[in-house]
């Protein structure tokens, strides 16, 4: 069995597992490494930021860890809208759908780039628009410090 062989029988097992397992910060860091994810501190934030750490409504009911909206053209995992957001059937899915959303941005010419920096990545939530509120990436470095201090 190859590593991936290996890795994609991990991953399918460890969603088996979650199903019906309440919301955990925990648990979304391993999603987030399962989906491969790139830059999971920030999108760590962006789940904090979107939710108010875990109470929205959007969250609690449509199961949105993100504040996703319904895409129109990329691929998805929701199963509908819920308060103009995409609904998932579990919270693991909106991790399903982000990862499809920024490997749908990546494969349309928009570059991360090769090395990890956060500060990169930052630019890239504001070049494709990723929130309406246009001091939601200052919201998310005042949240970083936070967090180092």
């Amino acid at each position: 069995m190859t590593e991936e062989m290996r890795f994609q029988t991990e991953r399918a097992f460890f969603y088996y597992q979650i199903k019906n397992q309440p919301f955990s910060e925990d648990l979304l860091k391993l999603c987030l490494y399962y989906e491969r994810i790139e830059y999971q501190d920030i999108v760590i934030l962006q789940s904090q930021l979107e939710t108010g750490y875990y109470t929205s409504d959007v969250f609690l009911n449509g199961n949105n860890c993100f504040g996703m909206r319904f895409p129109k053209t990329r691929p998805t995992v929701a199963t509908g809208v819920y308060k103009d957001h995409a609904q998932y059937a579990h919270w693991s899915d909106s991790v399903i759908d982000y990862a499809l959303w920024q490997k749908y941005y990546l494969s349309r010419g928009y570059k991360i780039g090769g090395s990890n920096d956060d500060a990169f990545y930052l630019v890239f939530l504001k070049c494709v628009r990723y929130a309406e509120d246009p001091r939601y990436v200052s919201k998310l470095v005042e949240m970083s410090r936070r967090d180092l201090t």
